[in-house]
């Protein structure tokens, strides 16, 4: 029966998955007020039809052919390149940066509304500027991903598609890296993700540069190459601040000084000269980063319960500092851990070179990032990528699930046609269905587990 399925149903349901994400970006280059109806449709179909070859391949201990994971997965980021951003229009602003990083090496300085009086640009920009969201910002991107729209602007000035080709290679070396850490058949679940599909490769969100560089940072210290993980852990941080999470927990790995020294010396050289590059330490702390930092709020579960008993700087300042001792009591524990075995191993003058090169290194990234993001005021679905990688190495209903209701958070009133004053807010209800959709989801494959033991909700896919 499973050759039988591998043979035949497996290439009716590819054929499905493809139909299904053509749809998607034929709806993306004729947005209509059923766009995320549509697009939500479409998404459920092809996840349904992922957890079905999944469970399959499950129920008979057999592992998804990696050639046919990886020749989808590229021909579907392929399909992308057809489509336009969906419920987007962040990428004005990309190309706008990738267009100011090339000519004067400082997107970081002026907003583009500064330009709207002007007219020392190229004419193709004319569009582009007049299309920028918050243009008295100058930007909220960090100098990595500046390098990447400036790449974006010397393949074709004011066009999305490079960016897009860019971000759907970025996200198949992930789907690699994934591989190599020994991902299972879940990794089908990233290489179909419609999270995953629609925000890098259709809509080119920089967010998987920094994921790619936080996966090669982690493969590399499996690898004991400890000098170039610190410059990719370097570089996803250059990408997106978020990326930084992982370096704490990398360091609390390895009780040795020698470890410390090599890591945090690629990271921060690296740090160094991104800076210089740029010639300014502002491309850290980007304006738009600020503002955004200082009083958005947007899908936000707690925040909204909260509101009604505390201020928000006060929430924030509660979330964020739970957070932080939730990292500093995971690494200390990770760190004590490690100290005791490098005490009771004492390895022998001749393996000291070599004790670190098989490294049982885990990095439960699923749970960090969920936790950090119940901790921002702003949670918008591609944030949700973030602990996917993860989620692939370590396969569970809530990440997945939440990867699926993440979705819902594109009903918002400009998604739907509507244009009042609070076309941007998102309803409570929906807020609430998405989250309590995901508890249920976990508590339910609990449930479940309890009565057919055979039933493993909480093991690899």
């Amino acid at each position: 029966m499973s050759s039988d399925f591998s043979s035949r149903l497996l290439p009716c349901i590819t054929v499905l998955i493809f139909m299904c994400w053509i749809f998607v970006t034929n709806v993306s280059r004729q947005p209509g007020h059923l766009a995320v109806v549509q697009f939500l449709a479409a998404a459920t179909v092809i996840l349904l039809a992922t957890v079905w070859v999944v469970w399959h391949y499950r129920k008979f201990n057999q592992t998804i052919p990696i050639r046919w994971i990886m020749i989808t997965a590229v021909l579907l980021r392929f399909v992308s390149l057809c489509g336009l951003p969906l419920f987007e229009d962040d990428y004005y602003r990309y190309m706008w940066d990738g267009y100011q990083t090339i000519t004067t090496n400082d997107p970081y300085t002026l907003a583009p509304a500064v330009f709207f009086d002007r007219e020392d640009y190229p004419e193709i920009f004319d569009s582009v500027l007049s299309l920028i969201n918050y243009p008295e910002i100058a930007t909220v991107y960090g100098p990595v991903t500046q390098w990447i729209f400036a790449l974006g602007y010397l393949i074709q000035p004011a066009a999305i598609w490079p960016l897009q080709l860019m971000a759907g290679v970025a996200d198949v070396c992930v789907i690699i890296l994934l591989y190599k850490l020994g991902a299972g058949r879940a990794l089908l679940f990233y290489a179909w993700s419609p999270l995953v599909l629609k925000e890098f490769s259709l809509t080119a969100h920089p967010d998987i540069y920094a994921i790619l560089a936080m996966m090669l940072g982690i493969y590399l210290v499996k690898k004991n190459q400890l000098w170039l993980a610190g410059i990719a852990l370097a570089l996803g941080f250059g990408a997106k601040v978020f990326a930084v999470l992982a370096l704490p927990y990398v360091l609390s790995q390895r009780w040795s000084l020698r470890y410390w020294r090599i890591l945090c010396g690629g990271f921060l050289l690296t740090i160094i000269l991104i800076t210089f590059s740029f010639g300014t330490v502002t491309v850290w702390t980007p304006e738009g980063l600020q503002a955004m930092a200082d009083s958005w709020l947007f899908n936000s579960a707690l925040y909204l319960l909260l509101l009604e008993i505390l201020p928000f700087q006060s929430i924030k300042l509660l979330l964020l500092g739970i957070f932080a001792g939730f990292v500093l009591l995971t690494c200390l524990t990770a760190l004590h851990k490690s100290r005791r075995e490098t005490l009771n191993s004492q390895p022998q003058p001749e393996q000291a070179s070599t004790m670190w090169q098989e490294s049982s290194f885990v990095f439960r990234g699923d749970w960090v990032f969920m936790i950090f993001l119940m901790a921002l005021p702003v949670v918008n679905a591609w944030y949700v990528a973030w602990l996917l990688p993860f989620a692939t190495l370590y396969p569970r209903f809530w990440s997945w699930g939440m990867s699926y209701f993440c979705l819902l958070s594109y009903f918002t009133g400009a998604n739907l046609g509507h244009t009042d004053q609070g076309s941007l807010d998102l309803p409570v209800t929906i807020v609430a269905i998405e989250y309590l959709a995901v508890v249920g989801l976990t508590i339910l494959a609990a449930i479940v587990s309890q009565f057919y033991p055979s039933y493993k909700p909480f093991t690899r896919l």
